[in-house]
């Protein structure tokens, strides 16, 4: 009987490390499949960037070649159609000694030079007293003029009493310190001070706002890749919060600027479902048309 339990209690305990292995293991193989899932999103958003930034390459090299040609062009046409100009080499002949230029100016007119030796005639003097024509000198001392001294109005005492300055928290003054590198295109120090702030404030007000500015600073270097999968980890984390509309707009155009068109259309269409109402919905509706989507 004893043998009989024994073994009961020992297939029991075979039963339940089997199926805690079983869920242990499941979980383990969900988590990589994510991690693969990612990795390889990844993988195809960095191939599609590459792929656009040959393309514009490409492109640049080529209108610098075409604009290379037709300088090339002008040049050869201008040779093969350009005629030698004779340039005069005589000098301008000197005036005849003792006599002056000959000139169409008048005295009155600008530009005209009296002739050497000649004179003006003398003006006609009158005989009345010339009261000008002694100037009296100047004192000796000049006085110094008086100084009449203003009575000042007296200063207004200080105020004493002052308004208490409004505290600002920890959190604000780090994601204060983000956006004004953001905004000075520092972009890698505002990325690492957003991290910065969402290690140390993840639940606080700010954090959504953080997340998609982080975004931002991936966008603004033309990294769409790394842009698009922050985009997404702000409607993940903060489905209802209004980043994620503008974060859902952002995911669809650094989609259209890899050339995914649609990818850009399927987040765009879900902007608009999602926040129907909102400014980015607006702008969405425009970039759909476009994309004819």
């Amino acid at each position: 009987m004893k043998c009989l339990k024994f073994l009961l209690f020992a297939v029991l305990g075979l039963f339940l490390f089997g199926c805690t292995a079983a869920g242990k293991s499941a979980t383990t193989d969900t988590a990589s499949m994510e991690w693969r899932v990612k990795s390889l999103e990844e993988s195809f958003l960095n191939f599609r960037e590459k792929q656009r930034q040959m393309a514009d390459e490409v492109v640049e090299d080529r209108d610098r070649l075409d604009q290379r040609v037709t300088d090339l062009e002008e040049k050869v046409a201008g040779l093969r159609n350009g005629t030698s100009v004779a340039v005069p080499t005589e000098e301008t002949p000197e005036p005849p000694a003792g006599e002056g230029w000959v000139t169409d100016l008048k005295p009155e007119d600008d530009g005209w030079v009296k002739p050497e030796g000649a004179t003006e005639p003398p003006v006609a003097q009158s005989g009345e007293d010339k009261p000008w024509a002694d100037v009296p000198k100047p004192p000796a001392t000049i006085p110094e003029p008086e100084v009449v001294k203003r009575k000042t109005a007296p200063k207004p005492a200080p105020m004493t009493a002052s308004r208490p300055k409004a505290k600002i928290s920890g959190a604000q003054a780090l994601y204060a310190k983000g956006y004004k590198q953001y905004s000075m295109d520092n972009m890698e120090g505002a990325r690492a001070t957003f991290d910065q702030f969402l290690a140390k404030y993840p639940s606080d007000a700010l954090a959504a706002n953080a997340l998609y500015w982080k975004g931002e600073t991936y966008y603004s270097e033309k990294d769409f890749a790394q842009a698009i999968l922050t985009f997404k980890e702000v409607t993940g984390r903060f489905p209802k919060h209004h980043k994620s509309a503008a974060a859902l707009l952002k995911i669809g155009m650094a989609y259209d600027r890899v050339g995914d068109r649609d990818n850009a259309i399927f987040y765009l269409r879900a902007l608009i479902e999602d926040f129907p109402n909102s400014d980015e919905a607006g702008l969405g509706r425009k970039e759909l048309t476009r994309l004819g989507g």
